[in-house]
C-alpha cells in the first residue's frame, strides 16, 4: 500500500503543477482573444462558449469516468472496452453535433457567428474523443503525459492564436484556431497510446455499448445537477434580485470556480486505485478512502481560513473597491473551500463501487436544498441569501455522501480526521488577521509564516506518520528534481 499512497502523491503533485501552467496559460489565451476581438465581438465569443458547453456534457455523459474505472481493474482488455466506448462516444459526439446545428439555425445569428458556432462544435467533439484516449493513460496512472497533452494544448492553441492576431479573421479564426489546436491534441493523445499500449479499433458491440451507456447515464446526469447546483444561485439572483446582486455574488463565487479544478486535478489519482481496491474488497476501499480525507482536509481548512480571514483584502485586490459587499458573500462561501476536496472523490468512489446512481441522488439532494433555499433567502437577503444557500446545499451534499457511503461499509473514521487541522488553522487564522491592514508585501509574508505554522502544528499534533511525511517529501523532491533536468 506504502507504492500505492507513493504512487498517488507523486501523480497529484505532477497534475497540480502541470494544471498551474496550463491553467497560466489560458488566461493569457483569453487575453489575447479579448484584445483581438473587442468587447462586442468577445461577447459573441463567450455566447458561443456558453452555447456549445451545454452539449459538452452530451457529448461524454459520463463514459470516460466509467471507461477509467473498467480499464483500472481490466488493463489486459483496454482495447476492448476503448473499442466499445469510442464508438459510443461518436454516436453521442454526432447526436451534439447535429443539436448544435439545428440550434444554430433556429437562433437568429449572422453567417460570421452561424459559421464560428459550427467551428466551436466541431472543437468540443475533438477534445472529448481525444480524452477517451487520455483516459487510457489516467487508468493506467500515467498521468505526467496525460498532464503533459494539457499545456501542450494550451501552447499549441497560443501558437495559432498568435498567427491570426494580425488577420481580419475575427471570430471564425479564432474558433479555427481552436479547432486546430483540439486536433493536434488528439494527435497526441491517438499517438501515444498507440505507441504505449497498442492499437484499439472502434467496436460495434451492442449489447457492451449499452451497458456501457447505462452505468455512464447517472454520472452525467450527477454531472449536470452538480453544474446547475453552481449556477442556479445566479439565475435566481437575476430573476428576483438586481444585476449588482449577480456581480457581487458572482466575484465572490469566482473564488470557488477557481479552486474547483485544482481539487479535481488533485484527486483524480485516486480514481484509479480505488477501482481496482473495490474489485478486492470494499473494506480496503473504505480504508484508503478514510486516509486520503486527511490529505483532503489539511488542504481544504488552509484555503477556507484563509478566504475567511482575508476576504476583503482578497475581494478589493482581484476585484477593486467597487466590490467590497462582496467579501460578506466570501466569507460565508469559505467554508465550502473546505468541502470541496472530500467531496471531489466522491464521484470516484461511488464510481468504484458501481452505485453512480447513489451519487447522482446525493447532488439532486443538493440542488433541490440550494433551489429551496434561494427561492426562500434571495427575495428577502438577496445576495447573502444565495450564499447561504450555497453554503448548506454543499454541507448537505457532503453530509449525504457520507451517510450513503457509511451504510454501504465505512466507518465514518475519517470524519474525526479534521479536528488537528481545524486546531492547527487557528494559528494561520491569526496570522491572517494580523494582516488585514497591512500592505501587500506584509500580508505575503504573513501568508508564508501562517504557512509554516499551520504545517508546524499539525507535525505537533502528529497529525501525519513518519512514514507519510517521508512520501510528501519524496513525492515534491522527486517532481522538483525532474523539472530540473
Amino acid at each position: 500500500m506504502s507504492d500505492t499512497i507513493r504512487r498517488v502523491m507523486h501523480n497529484s503533485v505532477l497534475r497540480l503543477a502541470g494544471y498551474a501552467v496550463g491553467a497560466a496559460l489560458h488566461f493569457g489565451i483569453i487575453v489575447l482573444i479579448g484584445r483581438y476581438l473587442g468587447t462586442t465581438a468577445f461577447g459573441h465569443f463567450s455566447f458561443i462558449l456558453a452555447l456549445v458547453g451545454i452539449f459538452q456534457l452530451l457529448t461524454d455523459m459520463g463514459v470516460r469516468t466509467v471507461l477509467i474505472r473498467d480499464i483500472a481493474v481490466d488493463k489486459e482488455n483496454f482495447a476492448r472496452r476503448l473499442g466499445v466506448a469510442q464508438t459510443l462516444l461518436w454516436l453521442l459526439a454526432s447526436l451534439s453535433m447535429a443539436s448544435i446545428v439545428l440550434l444554430a439555425h433556429l437562433l437568429t445569428l449572422t453567417d460570421e457567428l452561424r459559421q464560428a458556432t459550427y467551428l466551436a462544435g466541431v472543437a468540443v467533439i475533438m477534445t472529448f474523443y481525444g480524452l477517451s484516449y487520455s483516459a487510457v493513460l489516467r487508468a493506467f496512472e500515467e498521468m505526467e503525459w496525460d498532464i503533459l497533452g494539457f499545456v501542450l494544448h494550451k501552447v499549441i492553441f497560443l501558437g495559432f492564436l498568435w498567427l491570426i492576431l494580425s488577420t481580419d479573421w475575427g471570430l471564425r479564426g479564432v474558433f479555427g484556431a481552436m479547432v486546430a489546436a483540439n486536433s493536434c491534441q488528439y494527435l497526441y493523445y491517438w499517438g501515444l497510446v498507440r505507441l504505449r499500449y497498442g492499437r484499439a479499433r472502434l467496436n460495434i458491440d451492442l449489447r457492451a455499448g449499452w451497458a456501457l451507456l447505462v452505468e455512464s447515464i447517472p454520472l452525467g446526469i450527477a454531472e449536470v445537477v452538480r453544474r446547475l447546483t453552481w449556477q442556479v444561485d445566479k439565475l435566481l439572483l437575476a430573476a428576483f434580485g438586481t444585476p449588482v446582486a449577480v456581480g457581487l455574488f458572482s466575484a465572490a463565487f469566482k473564488f470557488l470556480e477557481a479552486i474547483s479544478p485544482f481539487t479535481i486535478n488533485l484527486t483524480l489519482p485516486l480514481f484509479p486505485v480505488f477501482a481496482r481496491l473495490a474489485r478486492v474488497s470494499s473494506e480496503k476501499l473504505f480504508g484508503a478512502y478514510e486516509r486520503s480525507l486527511k490529505f483532503l482536509y489539511v488542504m481544504g481548512v488552509a484555503i477556507g481560513v484563509i478566504l475567511f480571514v482575508l476576504s476583503d483584502r482578497i475581494v478589493i485586490l482581484c476585484f477593486g473597491a467597487a466590490y467590497q459587499e462582496a467579501s460578506q458573500v466570501l466569507r460565508i462561501l469559505a467554508p465550502v473551500a473546505v468541502l470541496l476536496l472530500p467531496t471531489s472523490v466522491y464521484g470516484y468512489i461511488f464510481t468504484a463501487l458501481g452505485r453512480q446512481r447513489l451519487y447522482m441522488g446525493c447532488a439532486a439532494v443538493a440542488l433541490l436544498t440550494n433551489i429551496g433555499l434561494d427561492l426562500l433567502l434571495i427575495p428577502f437577503y438577496g445576495y447573502i441569501g444565495a450564499a447561504v444557500g450555497t453554503l448548506v446545499a454543499e454541507a448537505v451534499f457532503f453530509l449525504s455522501g457520507l451517510v450513503i457511503l457509511h451504510q454501504l461499509g465505512s466507518t465514518l473514521a475519517g470524519i474525526s480526521l479534521i479536528w488537528r487541522p481545524c486546531l492547527a488553522a487557528l494559528a494561520l487564522g491569526s496570522c491572517c488577521w494580523l494582516a488585514k491592514e497591512m500592505m501587500l508585501e506584509g500580508v505575503l509574508l504573513c501568508l508564508v509564516g501562517g504557512t509554516a505554522a499551520y504545517a508546524g502544528v499539525l507535525l505537533l499534533l502528529q497529525t501525519f506518520t513518519r512514514q507519510e511525511i517521508a512520501m510528501i517529501m519524496e513525492a515534491i523532491h522527486l517532481r522538483l528534481g525532474g523539472a530540473t533536468r
